[in-house]
């Protein structure tokens, strides 16, 4: 059985052929191999399964056990890219996932390769399985990408990548995030411990805060217990929401083997517990979060000339995109830094998105109802009839302004990471978030239509 494998900058790329069993798999990634990948500080193993015939579940097994290994010990993520059926049958059948499963080339380069830009739109199909659908947009969103999930593969007519059977590991070094109906949905995996505070992106978190998000749902249905180090970082999460009278939920936990203590101090903390999201949708107190217009009084931070800078890259990605969505030419009044000032008399829609990394603020767009409901017939082909669709169009519209940002300032050398779009339907529920904050303004127009830019920091 041959085996032909390539070092390609932060890549350990494995091409074999033939029957796949454990004597086979051990040849895949040797001693050799690993002190190899240490020495170069690789990222990511893929391994092409394109000329794979068959192969056994204890070959999968001993492979998941090695990148186990290279993931715990050396943050290295894996993955296998072109399986056939049988593979995908074995993989159902594996506990605890510690290998990513790409069904393409052109995926794997999208997820494993950080110098590749798919220029393609790209498109989540009749994924099943809730988890991995939402890991997937957060990866992808993560990388500057803006996904459109779709029933069926009749509603594309355009050339478009269509992922509908790549799975993400369910074990990651990192807390994945998803934003639904205005809540942030967290997943949590394994036993937590004191690692937990490595694998959450607090910035993150507290990002989701300043912009305006009201509920965080940690869902650990997948978590096998957790230690007092784990509930202490937990308890500072809990003490930073309720400065923003921010509601904390944990749902699907099983408390047994969890010392009563801990859950104790989760629930004077103001962590709610429930079986599932539909128990949590139905409860009292998470609709009294997601409906409360509390203001939160927070300060601006100073604007540098760093921050001024970063302002064409956002503002021309703005602009490009709405101009494409509506075919108008932009007109626009020129910058200024003032206090975000809201007429609440008019019918705006609005969203605000957090970035962090080599600089932090907050990126809000303000805009018309008709101006809506003409990039609605852009994104969703007709006007929008409900509330939820409405905050989806406006979901994926800044999604879509978001991964231009991204991309033009990486090639700039600059790095930002950037939290899910909140929505605001109820100006109100915006003007109490920026109350009293400093922020640059460019106001455009677009045949008539008001269409406002914020930079806060």
């Amino acid at each position: 059985m041959g085996v032909i494998k390539n070092f390609r900058g932060n890549k350990f790329l494995i091409k074999p052929q033939g029957f796949l069993d454990a004597n086979a798999a051990s040849e895949y990634i040797t001693p050799i191999d690993i002190n190899k990948i240490k020495n170069l500080k690789i990222k990511y193993i893929s391994i092409d399964f394109s000329k794979i015939i068959a192969a056994n579940m204890n070959a999968l097994r001993f492979l998941n056990d090695i990148f186990e290994e290279l993931f715990k010990k050396e943050n290295i993520e894996s993955c296998i890219f072109n399986p056939n059926k049988n593979i995908y049958q074995i993989i159902n059948n594996l506990d605890d996932l510690y290998f990513n499963v790409f069904e393409s080339d052109e995926v794997e380069k999208i997820f494993f390769d950080d110098d590749y830009l798919e220029e393609k739109p790209i498109y989540l199909c009749c994924i099943k399985d809730d988890q991995n659908r939402n890991m997937l947009i957060y990866y992808l969103l993560k990388k500057g990408y803006a996904p459109k999930e779709i029933k069926s593969e009749d509603e594309i007519n355009e050339d478009a990548i269509i992922i509908k059977n790549s799975i993400i590991l369910k074990i990651s070094n990192r807390i994945g995030a998803v934003v639904k109906n205005s809540i942030v949905y967290l997943f949590f995996d394994g036993f937590l411990d004191a690692k937990l505070s490595d694998m959450f992106d607090i910035e993150y978190f507290r990002r989701n805060l300043l912009i305006g998000f009201k509920v965080f749902v940690f869902d650990m249905n997948r978590v096998k217990g957790m230690n007092v180090h784990a509930v202490r970082f937990l308890n500072k999460l809990g003490v930073e929401a309720a400065e923003y009278g921010a509601l904390l939920v944990i749902i699907g936990l099983n408390k047994k083997g969890i010392q009563p203590k801990l859950i104790e101090d989760l629930i004077d903390l103001g962590y709610l517990f429930f079986a599932n999201e539909e128990e949590m949708l139905n409860s009292e107190e998470y609709k009294e979060a997601i409906n409360s217009s509390e203001a939160i009084f927070k300060k601006s931070k100073k604007i540098t000339k760093n921050f001024v800078n970063l302002l064409p890259y956002f503002v021309n990605s703005t602009i490009s995109t709405v101009e494409m969505m509506t075919g108008v030419k932009a007109e626009k009044e020129s910058p200024r830094i003032t206090e975000v000032s809201i007429d609440k008399s008019k019918n705006y829609v609005a969203s605000s998105i957090g970035f962090y990394g080599d600089m932090d603020g907050m990126m809000i767009l303000i805009l018309t109802e008709n101006l809506t409901k003409r990039i609605s017939k852009i994104l969703l082909g007709e006007e929008y009839k409900t509330k939820e669709e409405l905050n989806d169009m406006v979901n994926e519209f800044a999604n879509i302004i978001l991964g231009t940002v991204k991309r033009e300032i990486q090639k700039h050398d600059l790095k930002i990471n950037v939290t899910l779009p909140k929505v605001f339907d109820e100006i109100q529920n915006l003007q109490n978030i920026v109350i009293n904050r400093k922020g640059i303004e460019v106001k455009f127009y677009f045949e008539g239509e008001e269409f406002y830019f914020y930079l806060l920091r």
